[in-house]
């Protein structure tokens, strides 16, 4: 057997010693690397330890506390505010366009269009705050130069109209609604940036003209671009209107008013025509006009501005806005007030002495004023054929202002009539108690005579002139001006004209035959409606030349008819404002109107109105 080598007896201290100084290098190491990583570490220090837990617990309360607070709020958003948010965010990517309704279009009583639409745009203008009315040209051009406003761009219809200032005061126009009207119960339906009808018929029938607009659902990328149409509800048009109007004939009126006013050296003027069995006006004219297509395009503020600001306010409707003493068409009045009262008969005779002295004041004639001549014994009969003012004079000291007051009245003066238009005004038929409220003074005799001849303090219309004459022509009935013959939608008629009596059974039948026939005697020879002595058919009128205070002594010129004078189926008045004599200057405006309306060849008296040219033929239906 093999021995085992011995090393020695000194090896096993030897192991020793290497293993006690193999110790003291680690321990060395040990503590020198801690030192180095964290310096002054001391895990014996229970001290240190402690603020290291304080600290940590501090964080960590921290870190829970701020999700818990994120929590919260998300549970806010997507829980509690969930279906609002996904609706904001669906309104981001979803877009409702609304698609306006067109207008309904207004035609005359023969289907001649008077306000139409055409396709066109709207859009929002941040430089002016308004609402722009676009055609399709300059829409189409805004979304090729990259406009941001395109991408606002909504369907509408732009509104034209076919006769212009002929009309403007007829139909009217149309402006964004405001504010204010908004508030109206009138409005409940329309919304902000809506336009509206601000005058004329478009205003009078807006609830029927308005159509229910329509929409377009549209999903939009996130810079608002078009990506696809998700759903469209048509619009529903309008319904339309037919006015009781003739258009040829309403051209032939402003016309030749308009010739009578720039002859006479005047400003303004209106004229106006009707049915007087019925009520339905034939033409409207009030002068100066506007273009209404100006206020719908509404591309020139400067020139709206001068229309709105013109001194002799084109936008005025004189035929129903306008207040005038009446001069001697009155007498009409006078004289149903004088039979009336029976205190006053046809054959009551009065002389004629050219002046009626009533204390210190003296009251003259115009015959003895112009001419120096007086008209000896006058009847009633004469008295309108002459419009002797003696006669008139000397019979309302016989029935007193009470007397003509009332008979005013009756027949609509001092109020409105109805007229379906806007801006109708009511005049003035003054009265002691007014004149003591207005003046503080007492109705004197003298203001009794001014009346009677239709001075003074009386103010009328020329549509309230047209209906006293209108009642003369009926025999006695009185019926509601109107302008809607009916209104359609698509081929069905909704609703018809009906004839509105206002006024009848008031005088009696042989008091209203003698001043008929004194009215006719106006027109024939002797009677001061001399453009009207050669004319082929029997007319019966009154001329009025009516002062107002005026600087130069200047007087508005009237004249107000009817024909044929046995049968009637017109009736007309005409004002020219500081026109001069109403014979001279109102009655040929008159007279053509009379020759139109009962010409069979309508056609030839039209060829000076309306330019000679292939379009103008197809408008007259030619």
């Amino acid at each position: 057997m093999k021995k085992k080598k011995k090393l020695g007896l000194g090896f096993a201290d030897e192991i020793a010693k290497v293993r006690a100084q193999t110790n003291r290098s680690e321990r060395y190491i040990s503590a020198n690397w801690t030192e180095n990583l964290i310096p002054n570490f001391n895990p014996e220090t229970s001290e240190l330890e402690g603020k290291n837990k304080w600290a940590v617990t501090i964080f960590l309360s921290f870190v829970l506390f701020a999700f818990f607070i994120i929590f919260l709020r998300l549970f806010h958003l997507q829980i509690v505010l969930g279906k609002q948010n996904k609706e904001l965010a669906d309104g981001n990517r979803i877009q409702v366009k609304v698609i306006h309704a067109p207008r309904g279009v207004i035609y005359d009583r023969n289907g001649k269009v008077l306000a139409s639409n055409s396709p066109g745009f709207r859009v929002y203008d941040p430089e002016t705050k308004k609402i722009r009315i676009l055609d399709r040209e300059h829409a189409f051009e805004m979304e090729v130069k990259n406009d941001p406003r395109a991408k606002n761009l909504e369907v509408d219809n732009i509104r034209s109209y076919a006769l212009g200032e002929t009309t403007a005061h007829i139909v009217g126009f149309l402006g964004e609604i405001s504010q204010d009207q908004l508030k109206q119960a009138t409005y409940k339906t329309h919304k902000a940036g809506d336009w509206i009808g601000k005058e004329g018929i478009e205003a009078q029938y807006e609830s029927i003209l308005k159509g229910i607009d329509g929409g377009e659902i549209i999903e939009v990328d996130s810079k608002g671009n078009k990506i696809r149409t998700l759903r469209t509800n048509a619009p529903i048009p309008g319904q339309n209107i037919y006015l009781t109007i003739d258009a040829d004939f309403q051209k032939l009126v402003f016309e030749k008013l308009k010739e009578a006013i720039q002859k006479s050296g005047s400003c303004c003027g209106s004229a106006l025509s009707a049915d007087p069995q019925t009520g339905q006006i034939l033409a409207l004219v009030s002068f100066p006009s506007y273009d209404p297509n100006l206020f719908t395009k509404g591309e020139d503020d400067g020139i709206l501005g001068e229309i709105l600001t013109d001194p002799n306010s084109p936008i005025l409707d004189r035929a129903i806005g306008g207040s005038y003493p009446p001069g001697s068409t009155y007498k009409i009045i006078s004289s149903i007030a004088a039979l009336e009262s029976g205190k006053v008969t046809p054959q009551t005779l009065v002389e004629d002495t050219g002046v009626v002295n009533l204390g210190t004041f003296s009251f003259s004639n115009w015959y003895f004023s112009q001419y120096g001549k007086t008209e000896g014994p006058v009847n009633l009969v004469k008295a309108l054929q002459r419009s002797n003012d003696t006669y008139f004079y000397q019979i309302s000291r016989q029935i007193g202002e009470e007397a003509l007051t009332s008979w005013s009245k009756s027949l609509y003066l001092g109020k409105k009539l109805g007229i379906d238009l806007p801006g109708e005004v009511e005049g003035l038929v003054p009265s002691n108690d007014w004149k003591k409220q207005t003046f503080g003074e007492v109705w004197y005799p003298g203001d009794t005579l001014h009346m009677s001849i239709g001075q003074g303090f009386l103010l009328t219309t020329p549509v309230q002139v047209l209906g006293f004459t209108s009642f003369i022509a009926a025999d006695g009935i009185l019926n509601k001006p109107q302008l809607i013959l009916k209104v359609t939608r698509g081929n069905t008629v909704t609703s018809e004209f009906k004839t509105k009596v206002i006024a009848s059974g008031l005088v009696k039948p042989d008091n209203l035959k003698v001043i008929k026939e004194g009215l006719e005697q106006v027109a024939k020879n002797g009677g001061t409606a001399w453009p009207f002595f050669t004319f082929p058919i029997s007319t019966a009128g009154k001329t009025g030349t009516a002062e107002f205070g005026h600087p130069k002594n200047k007087t508005h010129a009237w004249y107000t008819a009817y024909a044929p004078s046995d049968d009637p189926k017109i009736t007309m008045t005409v004002l020219i404002e500081a026109g001069g004599e109403g014979s001279t200057n109102a009655s040929p405006v008159v007279k053509e109107a009379f020759r139109w309306f009962f010409s069979p060849d309508k056609t030839s008296l039209l060829k000076d109105v309306y330019p000679v040219s292939t379009e103008s033929a197809q408008q007259l239906g030619e």
